[in-house]
């Protein structure tokens, strides 16, 4: 039976929690870890960042055995869905660097470490708080305003505009 795709950003970061101990408990799991391009994070209530790589927390309440044993999961679907909740850093944000160097250290405790080509997701809903805490309510404003005149936006018209920033 083919597994589902996560429907709700809580699930994938059910997803991400149990991926730490799905490596805890999987060698083969711990050998895959390097080779992860799409990492997603959040934070928990701790403050502590957790990582997990896109096709495993992709999928409704993914195990190591299920990861392991199943070449029909399809990374490209879940970072589509994943993207409903979730933002790539770009490698200039300082919070990248931050990102950059607590997944070295997660990966780093299981002996590995990320790709060269890794990318960090973040969710969107982490980046907003943060900038509500870093900007002042004239420049929330003005982004609540950019964000609603683009969701009317056809979807060429907001690529358009997304490559201009």
């Amino acid at each position: 039976m083919p597994s589902k795709i996560v429907s709700t950003q809580t699930q994938a970061e059910d997803n991400i929690r149990r991926f730490r101990t799905q490596l805890e408990g999987s060698a083969l799991l711990v050998d895959r870890a390097s080779y992860a391009r799409s990492w997603y994070v959040y934070r928990d209530a701790q403050g502590n960042y957790c990582f997990g790589p896109s096709k495993f927390i992709g999928y409704l309440g993914m195990t190591a055995t299920e990861y392991l044993n199943d070449d029909a999961r399809d990374g490209r679907q879940t970072e589509r869905k994943l993207a409903e909740w979730f933002t790539v850093i770009d490698e200039t944000d300082d919070l990248y660097n931050e990102l950059k160097g607590a997944l070295s250290a997660f990966l780093a405790e299981f002996g590995k470490v990320p790709s060269a080509k890794m990318r960090i997701n973040v969710a969107k809903s982490y980046l907003e708080r943060q900038s509500v805490a870093q900007d002042g309510s004239a420049d929330r404003e003005l982004g609540d305003l950019i964000i609603a005149v683009a969701k009317r936006l056809s979807s060429a018209e907001r690529k358009r505009v997304l490559s201009a920033l």
